[in-house]
């Protein structure tokens, strides 16, 4: 267990500052292992600065879970940054249909 990571993106339903980030209303908020990774106003920005993450750098396994307000599409191209950005990983994409979180990432 200790070898697994979770990464999510979620939007701010209000704006506030937490820990040193100045969040606005609608920014999409990524946490990682449960601590906020960061802001974006670009859902795709948001999943390159992920993927770039030495969690996702190291793993073996990215399992991309997809909630109820993406569409496929959009899942796809969230596989394909994930794709590029770690090579040496095997990329799953299934749908989560979760609500109110966009992605939930895991990384083994």
């Amino acid at each position: 267990m200790s070898n697994g990571h979770t990464s999510e993106i979620t939007y701010a339903a209000r704006g506030s500052d937490f820990d040193g980030f100045a969040i606005k209303q609608g920014d999409y908020m990524a946490l990682a292992d449960g601590k906020l990774f960061g802001t974006e106003q670009d859902i795709n920005a948001m999943l390159e600065h992920l993927a770039q993450a030495e969690t996702q750098q190291n793993a073996e396994f990215i399992n991309i879970f997809y909630g109820e307000d993406i569409a496929e599409e959009q899942a796809v191209q969230a596989q394909e940054i994930f794709s590029a950005a770690c090579p040496n990983a095997e990329i799953n994409l299934l749908p989560g249909g979760q609500p109110v979180y966009y992605y939930i990432i895991s990384a083994e």
